[in-house]
This record gives structure tokens, C-alpha cells and sequence, in this order.
């Protein structure tokens, strides 16, 4: 049985945030689960013990409302949330059973895909019983380098598990040279699996500063059903560092799996348009558009593939003239930027404010591809809601009037690509016949 640890008291994903602020993880929207209720949702069933939850005060009560009806231990720490110290005092938690298997999560973990993490989490097993540390990573072109760089010894292959070299911590430099002669290298996500008593052995050998205080504060900790509160004296003396930073690149029993080994731009797109399938049942204008787009794949395998050939095509022969220089408008809501327009397609960044919601007018052309640069946006089409997340696209069809909304704490930054479709010649149609997308 896997034992579930699940680190929620972090506030990293974007610089504007600091201590006391909602973590993002935890944030949500009425009929939109929270990122940390969809890890909580991954790791449960038969192969799940209930899980241990380390978060802080601030986001104590939040915490407790989202896990309300999961049996689930809580770990609270006293004051900032510092990685390697809460990860420690769950596995101290869990120090009597020392040959149990945890697997440790971030709040923030992107898990949607269960059966690939299943697959993972089977080839992890054997090597964590064997006395082995397994880190899950991604490939270095798409993932979010907040827990450190994997140098592995070959090239990740189906999950399987692969030698780690060496283990960069995040904040350390990494230079062309590395990227030539430093093997193959793996982003961190922060998974990890391993036994407990492994985890503790290397605590003890490589982080004794860490150690000592985090095993005090559970010990003089108060607890009250299955709410634990780490001692604030004790664990005050406790330094904010990574697991990575404190432990993992200092020791030698690490092997790694990728997490991601089949992810691309253009299929994370199509999988975005897959998902309106789900809203075309109620929606006749996009069942509309969705005949037509499963009509063009006899075509072409990959519909978005066209229009994003068009994009670069656009963007290599654009002229002085036809180019715009980030011009800006300052609304109520926030700010607008024209980055580029060309011979088709528009390129525009919307920097919204914290809780600020406004609607944007049915934008003639094709449809418009929206990257999360910073925080989380809730878009609402009709009676269709999507909560996406920092890092992550959505896909808006064409000429659909929409709702977007910033539930977060700090500022929502999108950038929005609108493509044209391709004439009957091949050739993008003109930006003169089209005006980005327009704010009501």
C-alpha cells in the first residue's frame, strides 16, 4: 500500500505572491474542483492509504473545508511553509510502520492523466522497496523548474526508471555546457516515492540541522483529532530549503522516471479541442464547428498544425509596417497589449486584476489558443466553466462570446494567439480582415 503525502503550504508559483496568500493549488470556483482536490482525488482507491496533508495556518481552514469528506491526517506548519522540513515531519509521522511506502506530491500537481501516473507509480514500486529514492520528472522543454534538475545516465524510456548522476537544485545555474555533456536532463516535479525508513536515513545523514528540530516540533506538537500543529519555537529554528537543496543532491540512491514521454505543443492543443466534445452536447454553434473540424482531419492529422505553419510563415515575412509595438490600454480590469498583428494572426497579453471578471465580444476569424503566463483564469462559455491553470492553454472556438475571471490573489497574466484559417491558396488571409478579440 502507497501512503500518500501531499505538501500544500507552498506560495511559489509566481513572484507576486508571498506568505499568507492563498496558495494556488488551493484556489477554486464553485463547480470547479481545486488542483489539490484533483491530487487528493489521484491518489485514492484500494492501492491509497488516506493521505498525510502538511499545509500552513494561513491555509489551514481551506485546506480542512477541501479534504472535509477524505479521511485524511492534516500536519500544520506554524508559520511559511518551508519544503524539506514538512515533507520530514510527514514521514516522521510515519516512522513506525519504517517499511511503508510514501509517495510525496505537491498540492499543485498536474495528475489529470491517472492511468500514466498508475504506470509510473508501478515501475517506481520495485526500486523503492529495493532502498531507491524515485523522483518523477518531465522533459526540460516544458516543465516548471521549481524542484531541480535530474542528470540521468540514458534516455528515459516508457516510465521506466533510469540512473540519476547527479541532482541540480532549483536556483542553480544551468549552462550550454550542461545541456551538451551533462547526459539527459529531467525537470522535477516533486514526486517522488520511496520507504520511509530510506527517507529518514537520508534526512538523518545529509540534513542533521534539519532533522533534530523538525523531530522536536512533532514531539511537543498539539493535536486534536487528527490535526496536528507543529511546535512554533521549535520549528522556528527550521531553515526554508528544498528537499532537493537539503537532501537529494548529496546522496547517490536516486533513480528517476519521466513522467510526460509523449507531450507536445500540438497534441496538448487538440486534446483542449477534444474536450469540447463534452460542451458540444449542449452547444449547437460549436457541434457546429466541431463537424467541421472532424471533417478536415481526413485532411490533415493534426487540424491546429496548419494554422500554427501559417503563424511562423506570417511571422517570417512581416514587415516594419504591418508590426505593432506593444501598444497598451489601461482598463478598469487591468491592461491590454497589442504584441503583434500580421498577415493572419493577432498576438495580445491581458493582465487582469486580482477578483476581476469581464467579458470579451465573439471575435470573428478562427479560433484563438490562450497560454496561462501567471496564476489561473476561470472561463466561462455559456453554461460551460474551465478553471486553467499557470503554464497550461485553452482553446476558445471561433466567434464565441466568453466570460474570463481571475479568482486568484495575485494578477492573471494570458497571452492570447488568434490564427486565421487558410485560404483556398495556402496562404493566410490578410490581418486587415480581422480586429483581435474586443472588450465589452
Amino acid at each position: 500500500m502507497l501512503h500518500p503525502i501531499i505538501l500544500a503550504g507552498g506560495v511559489t508559483q509566481t513572484s507576486e505572491w508571498s506568505t499568507g496568500v492563498c496558495h494556488l493549488a488551493l484556489e477554486t470556483a464553485p463547480g470547479v474542483p481545486s488542483r489539490f482536490e484533483g491530487v487528493l482525488d489521484a491518489m485514492s482507491g484500494d492501492v491509497f492509504a488516506d493521505p498525510v496533508v502538511v499545509t500552513t495556518r494561513d491555509n489551514m481552514s481551506l485546506v480542512e473545508r477541501q479534504i472535509a469528506a477524505r479521511p485524511a491526517a492534516l500536519i500544520v506548519e506554524p508559520e511559511t511553509h518551508k519544503p524539506a522540513a514538512a515533507l520530514l515531519s510527514a514521514v516522521l509521522s510515519l516512522r513506525h510502520m519504517p517499511g511503508a511506502l510514501v509517495v510525496v506530491a505537491p498540492a499543485s500537481a498536474n495528475l489529470a492523466d491517472t492511468r500514466n501516473l498508475d504506470k509510473a507509480l508501478c515501475n517506481a514500486i520495485p526500486a523503492a522497496q529495493r532502498g531507491e529514492i524515485v523522483m518523477f520528472g518531465q522533459r526540460t522543454t516544458r516543465a516548471y523548474g521549481g524542484f531541480g534538475i535530474m542528470e540521468v545516465v540514458t534516455q528515459p524510456h516508457e516510465n521506466a526508471p533510469v540512473a540519476v548522476s547527479r541532482v541540480l537544485a532549483s536556483g542553480r545555474k544551468v549552462t550550454l555546457s550542461h545541456l551538451l555533456h551533462g547526459n539527459h536532463q529531467l525537470w522535477g516535479t516533486g514526486l517522488y516515492v520511496a520507504r520511509v525508513d530510506v527517507l529518514l536515513a537520508a534526512f538523518k545523514s545529509h540534513a542533521s540541522r534539519l532533522f533534530l528540530p523538525v523531530k522536536n516540533a512533532l514531539l511537543r506538537a498539539g493535536t486534536v483529532d487528527r490535526t496536528t500543529l507543529l511546535d512554533r519555537a521549535t520549528y522556528r529554528r527550521v531553515k526554508a530549503i528544498t528537499f532537493e537543496k537539503a537532501v537529494a543532491e548529496k546522496i547517490e540512491n536516486i533513480c528517476a522516471i519521466q513522467l510526460d514521454p509523449t507531450w507536445s505543443a500540438l497534441e496538448e492543443w487538440d486534446q483542449d479541442a477534444a474536450a469540447d466534445s463534452a460542451v458540444a452536447q449542449w452547444d449547437e454553434d460549436l457541434a457546429q464547428e466541431r463537424a467541421g473540424v472532424l471533417n478536415a482531419r481526413a485532411a490533415a492529422p493534426f487540424p491546429h498544425s496548419a494554422d500554427m505553419m501559417a503563424v511562423y510563415a506570417s511571422l517570417s515575412k512581416i514587415s516594419a509596417e504591418d508590426a505593432l509595438s506593444a501598444h497598451a490600454t489601461e482598463y478598469y480590469w487591468g491592461r491590454l497589449e497589442s504584441l503583434a498583428m500580421g498577415p493572419g494572426f493577432t498576438l495580445q497579453r491581458m493582465s487582469i486584476a486580482p477578483g476581476a471578471t469581464l467579458d470579451l465580444n465573439a471575435a470573428p476569424g478562427g479560433a484563438e489558443h490562450w497560454i496561462v503566463a501567471q496564476g489561473s483564469v476561470l472561463i466561462t462559455i455559456g453554461d460551460h466553466v474551465r478553471l486553467v491553470w499557470e503554464g497550461h492553454s485553452a482553446r476558445i472556438p471561433a466567434g464565441r462570446s466568453r466570460r474570463i475571471e481571475n479568482p486568484g490573489s495575485g494578477t492573471l497574466v494570458l497571452v492570447q494567439l488568434q490564427v486565421m484559417p487558410l485560404s483556398a491558396t495556402g496562404q493566410p488571409q490578410s490581418a486587415a480582415s480581422f480586429s483581435p478579440a474586443g472588450v465589452a
